[in-house]
């Protein structure tokens, strides 16, 4: 009840917050053996408009049933808390978060705007997943989120941290999910990020990133989605690329990469074409012509590889992707005949 006096609930989404039995309340879940309160979920139950907001898309209840004010010191007597969700709401946090020690899930997209993030999270050994995007946080993004060792996933998209990847990053061995993306971020990817075995997921898209990708990051072997889209990367894909058994998802579209891709990731001698299921290259400075064992990517349902400097024929061997749903090659310098095979897909 201490909790709740601290928020503004105009919407009166606690009304079921009344009598002794915390437990049967909205939003409260307790331990069937303790009795304790292990969760607290007050996420926003209208869903979030995405894109942009136009009358036909914007619910004014959303609005109404944001959570405002504070969150209250007294959150640190549900000390036995594992799982706190206070998404899309309008929230002021609080350094109390970082002293809930059995947290392992903390959610909350969309309602801490403006902020900075604690350094007292760090502190939160058991934390398994960490949401904190679309907030439009400031930065920087603290050196003590490099000691939550048992973090699973890690969703900091959406914010203006507008600092240099952390290398602290590095130190997060169980991650397998990393989503930076629209987080303003610039320098370089540091190469232990390479280190990270268990990642199957890395999403750095929308940033300001440049330089090359390191070659450490062909270590990644589980990496099943790779999205580098809109930023400044340059020089040309790395060989080890190939090593990347698991790949299914590769976007390096929109930067300034060079070379041929008949010596990245279009070698036949990598793994990579077992896996693909969608590769975009467009907008860079790739040239050369287009190598014919782009066919022995067979689960292929997506090459976008237009606005760049590709020339010579199209090859043949694409009227063999018969999973094939998007071909982009525009805004090339291609020529020749265009294949008869393509009317097999």
């Amino acid at each position: 009840m201490k909790f709740k006096a601290n928020l503004i609930d105009e919407a009166n989404c606690l009304s079921s917050w009344v009598g002794k039995d915390c437990c049967t309340w909205k939003g409260v879940g307790c331990s069937n053996k303790t009795g304790h309160v292990v969760k607290l979920d007050l996420r926003n139950p209208i869903p979030m408009p995405f894109g942009l907001l136009t009358a036909d898309n914007y619910d004014p209840n959303f609005g109404m049933n944001k959570l405002g004010g504070q969150i209250s010191p007294s959150l640190l007597d549900l000390n036995h808390s594992h799982y706190v969700d206070l998404s899309m709401n309008n929230i002021e946090i609080s350094n109390s978060l970082g002293s809930l020690k059995s947290l392992r899930y903390l959610d909350l997209p969309g309602s801490i705007f403006g902020a900075t993030i604690p350094h007292h999270l760090g502190n939160l050994s058991r934390l398994q997943y960490l949401n904190l995007s679309n907030n439009y946080l400031s930065g920087p993004i603290p050196n003590t989120l490099g000691r939550l060792t048992s973090l699973i996933v890690l969703d900091l998209s959406i914010n203006n941290f507008n600092d240099s990847l952390l290398y602290s990053l590095c130190n997060l061995s169980s991650l397998f999910q990393i989503d930076l993306s629209s987080t303003t971020h610039r320098g370089a990817i540091p190469h232990c990020l390479g280190n990270l075995a268990s990642l199957s997921i890395l999403r750095l898209n929308t940033n300001y990133l440049q330089g090359p990708i390191p070659s450490e990051m062909g270590n990644m072997t589980q990496l099943i989605e790779l999205d580098l889209f809109s930023n400044k990367f340059e020089g040309e894909i790395p060989n080890s690329m190939r090593n990347l058994c698991n790949l299914c998802v590769l976007d390096l579209s929109i930067n300034k990469f060079t070379g041929k891709l008949s010596t990245s990731v279009g070698s036949p001698f990598g793994c990579i074409h077992n896996s693909l299921e969608d590769l975009s290259l467009s907008s860079n400075k790739l040239s050369g012509g287009l190598p014919n064992h782009l066919g022995e990517f067979k689960n292929l349902e997506r090459l976008i590889i237009g606005r760049n400097s590709f020339y010579g024929p199209l090859p043949s061997s694409l009227g063999t992707l018969s999973y094939l749903r998007v071909l982009d090659t525009g805004d090339n310098q291609l020529n020749g005949i265009i294949p008869i095979s393509l009317g097999q897909l």
